[in-house]
C-alpha cells in the first residue's frame, strides 16, 4: 500500500469535512431555524394553558434593529380637492390640523403624515365588497393626491356595526410589516364613511442584536389567556407609544399576536428583545 499516497487522501477528505461542517455551522447560525422540537413543545404547552394556535409559529431569529423613518409631508389642497372635488367648503385652523367640512363630508389633515376623512351618509353608490376592490379604488384616490400608497398590502377584515366592514393595509419594508404605517377604510354599502391615512417614509434598518423568537414570546406572555385563539403572528416595526410630548424618532421591532377571544379580535405587540408588552400609538 501506498501510505503516503493515503495519507494524502485522509489529508484532503479531512479538509473537505472541516470545509463542510464549517459551512453548516455558519449557515445554521445565521438561518432563521428555531428547532422543530421547540415549535412542537410550544404548541402542547398552550394547549395545556386553554390556548389554540391555528397558525404556524415564525421560525425567524436573526438579529434586528430598529427603523429610522421620516415625515412624509401632506398637500392639504391635494387631499381636500381629493374628497371634496370643487365644491365649496369650509375650513378652519385647530392646534395646526386644518380642519375641513363640505356637508356630510369631513377632512382633518395634520401638517404630516396623517389624515382623517369621515362621511356619516355616502351617495357614492359604489359597494367596494372585497379587499381588491378596495385597493384598487385606493391606489387610484392616493395617486389623484399624491400620496404614496406603494409597498401597502392587505393585513386584515373585520364586520363592524351597521353592516359595515373595516379594511387595514399596511406598509411593509424588507418583508417586515409596518405597523404604523397604514390605510383604514370603513365600507357601507352607500360608499366609504371612514378613511385614516398614517404613513411615515421608512427610511433604513439600523444594525441590529439578537431577539427572542416567536415561540419564546407566547410562552412568556400566553399565560392567563384561556379561550384564545392565535390567528397570525409576524414581525415588524412600529412607533412605540410613550406618551404626547415625547417624540419619537425610531420605530421599534415588535412581534405581533393576532388572536380571538369571546368574540373579539385583539392584536397585541411585544418588544423582540425581551418580550415585553408595548402598545403602538396608531391608534
Amino acid at each position: 500500500m501506498d501510505w503516503a499516497k493515503a495519507k494524502n487522501i485522509l489529508i484532503f477528505i479531512f479538509v473537505l469535512l472541516n470545509l463542510f461542517l464549517a459551512t453548516t455551522l455558519v449557515v445554521f447560525l445565521n438561518s432563521d431555524s428555531v428547532s422543530k422540537e421547540a415549535i412542537k413543545n410550544t404548541y402542547k404547552v398552550l394547549e395545556n394553558r386553554g390556548i389554540v394556535v391555528s397558525c404556524d409559529i415564525p421560525l425567524y431569529n436573526k438579529d434586528m434593529g430598529t427603523l429610522i423613518s421620516s415625515n412624509t409631508i401632506l398637500n392639504k389642497d391635494l387631499i381636500i380637492k381629493g374628497f371634496f372635488g370643487d365644491v365649496k367648503y369650509i375650513e378652519e385652523t385647530f392646534n395646526e390640523n386644518i380642519n375641513a367640512v363640505c356637508g356630510n363630508k369631513k377632512l382633518v389633515i395634520e401638517k404630516v403624515n396623517t389624515f382623517i376623512y369621515n362621511n356619516d351618509d355616502p351617495q357614492e353608490e359604489v359597494y367596494l365588497d372585497d379587499s381588491k376592490q378596495v385597493k384598487n379604488y385606493l391606489v387610484n384616490l392616493f395617486k389623484e393626491i399624491n400620496l404614496p400608497f406603494n409597498r401597502f398590502y392587505f393585513d386584515r377584515e373585520e364586520d363592524i356595526e351597521d353592516g359595515q366592514k373595516k379594511y387595514t393595509f399596511r406598509q411593509k419594508r424588507d418583508g417586515f410589516w409596518l405597523y404604523s404605517n397604514y390605510v383604514e377604510v370603513v365600507v357601507s354599502k352607500s360608499g366609504i364613511t371612514y378613511l385614516k391615512y398614517n404613513n411615515r417614509g421608512a427610511e433604513e434598518i439600523t444594525e441590529g442584536q439578537n431577539i427572542m423568537p416567536a415561540y419564546q414570546i407566547l410562552i412568556k406572555n400566553l399565560t392567563d389567556d384561556k379561550g384564545t385563539v392565535v390567528n397570525k403572528i409576524d414581525l415588524g416595526f412600529g412607533k412605540q407609544f410613550v406618551g404626547e410630548d415625547t417624540k419619537v424618532l425610531d420605530d421599534i421591532p415588535v412581534w405581533r399576536i393576532v388572536a380571538k377571544k369571546s368574540g373579539k379580535i385583539v392584536e397585541r405587540y411585544f418588544k423582540v428583545y425581551n418580550g415585553e408588552e408595548v402598545k403602538l400609538n396608531y391608534e
